[in-house]
């Protein structure tokens, strides 16, 4: 809601949380901006693990696939002033990383049942 005034200019009222996500949004965007222009000698993969350390708990192929998503998303969010999908992918990259780092098994590393198996009642042991 925009509120013109007389005497000054005029105040916009919006919720905290979107002034909170905005903030988050132009704070990853910061953060990439000073991650790609940093030491071109490093690559950028590299350098992305200053402002997101826990990016050393994913594999190469999840990093790389991290990087791009997070420059697209950035780029459209920049595009529409909208951060909120630019910050919840951040957080479900930190998640998965966290995840990782608890012990969590990839599904990739995971051996799958393909067919029913039958199991015992524990009760009958």
């Amino acid at each position: 809601m925009t509120i013109t005034r007389r005497d000054g200019e005029a105040l916009v009222l919006t919720r905290a949380s979107a002034v909170e996500h905005q903030r988050l949004g132009l704070q990853l965007a910061a953060q990439l901006i000073a991650a790609s222009l940093a030491d071109s000698r490093t690559p950028f993969l590299d350098r992305l693990r200053v402002p997101f350390p826990w990016l050393e708990f994913l594999n190469g192929p999840d990093r790389a696939a991290f990087a791009a998503e997070v420059i697209d998303v950035a780029r459209a969010c920049a595009a529409v002033s909208q951060f909120d999908r630019l910050t919840d992918v951040l957080m479900a990259w930190r998640a998965t990383a966290e995840a990782i780092a608890a012990g969590y098994t990839r599904d990739e590393d995971l051996t799958w049942i393909c067919e029913p198996a039958p199991v015992t009642d524990p009760r009958d042991a």
